[in-house]
């Protein structure tokens, strides 16, 4: 199986507009925004910050395949976190406890494609 790496991290929490104004007063730039979530970038990362329970960093698997992904990290030791399928909240937690969200995007792994959007 194999997996990727993005630039993309998320955090959750219920006070998105105070995590806002930190991110922007280190020099983000902010690219899209609801009243449940912003979208950030900066230096090689792209940032989304959720409104939710307090949660984070998650940080971004791009995968050929959601669901082989999630079977082959569980037979790895992976713990299933969160669970709403493609383009949902897929959150696995490696076994130190980092939390990753793994993206099904098959056309990262195309020749000359690489960053997933």
């Amino acid at each position: 199986m194999s997996y990727k790496v993005s630039e993309r991290v998320c955090l959750q929490t219920p006070d998105i507009e105070d995590a806002r104004a930190h991110f922007v007063g280190t020099g983000m730039t902010v690219v899209s925004e609801t009243p449940d979530s912003v979208e950030l970038v900066g230096d090689g990362v792209r940032l989304f910050i959720d409104r939710g329970e307090k949660l984070g960093p998650v940080m971004e698997l791009l995968v050929p395949d959601l669901d082989m992904a999630r079977d082959d990290l569980l037979t790895q030791g992976w713990e299933l976190v969160a669970w709403e399928g493609r383009g949902g909240r897929c959150y696995m937690a490696i076994p130190m406890g980092l939390l990753f969200n793994l993206w099904e995007d098959p056309s990262a792994y195309e020749e000359g494609e690489s960053d997933g959007s």
